[in-house]
């Protein structure tokens, strides 16, 4: 990620900061620190558990859209589509506009910037094709 350009670093740094959203979120959830989220223990649990699938997901694929992964690239962009669409799926508070911005802004900026992750990979400086055949030479 040396030479990445700052939208970049920008999106895995939102991408990153959605991950810490959501993983406090599920913590507050389990505590039962949401007033509006009246529901049995279990409940509360359940969406706990999901918040931090979410996080570690949303974790993962900043660390691997920062080696330039291809598969990732097209899971960020389904997984922060979903998370979008689904914020504005439910009533509409502070909190929810919030989790939009955070999944739409990195969003923006990964297809914005999608030629840079779909481009190969030579981060371990070796020659690729196109390169080696330049420099070969032709028998004598």
């Amino acid at each position: 990620m040396r030479h990445s350009p700052p939208s970049v670093r920008f999106a895995l740094l939102l991408l990153t900061l959605d991950a810490v959203l959501w993983f406090t979120f599920g913590v507050v959830a389990a505590c039962g620190g949401i007033a509006s989220i009246n529901h049995p223990p279990v409940l509360r649990w359940v969406m706990a558990g999901m918040a931090w699938v979410g996080a570690t997901a949303l974790a993962g694929i900043a660390l691997l859209l920062s080696r330039r992964s291809r598969p990732a690239f097209f899971v960020a962009i389904s997984l922060l589509t979903i998370i979008a669409v689904l914020s504005i799926t439910d009533q509409i508070g502070i909190a929810d506009l919030v989790a939009l911005a955070v999944s739409a802004a990195p969003l923006g900026l990964l297809l914005k910037d999608r030629a840079w992750y779909l481009r190969p990979n030579n981060a371990a400086g070796g020659a690729t094709m196109d390169n080696r055949a330049d420099h070969r030479q032709d028998p004598p």
